[in-house]
């Protein structure tokens, strides 16, 4: 059975430069970039001497159906 984390908040997986993926979309923590996998693939490095951590971005109804479009 799943249990809620202590803090109370959602726990996102955080995904590190580099790793495999599944398709879809991820943005960079502490940063504005966004990275679209069409298919599964590695994620990019941040390429500024940090490690590059990346969370999946789950998107709405709304948002799938205009990039569907």
């Amino acid at each position: 059975m799943w249990n809620s984390p202590e803090n109370d908040q959602f726990a996102d997986e955080l995904y590190l430069a580099g790793e495999k993926v599944p398709s879809g979309v991820y943005r960079q923590i502490g940063g504005n970039r966004e990275v679209r996998l069409e298919k599964e693939d590695f994620l990019p490095a941040s390429l500024d001497g940090r490690v590059a951590c990346y969370m999946r971005v789950n998107m709405t109804w709304e948002q799938l159906r205009q990039h569907a479009a």
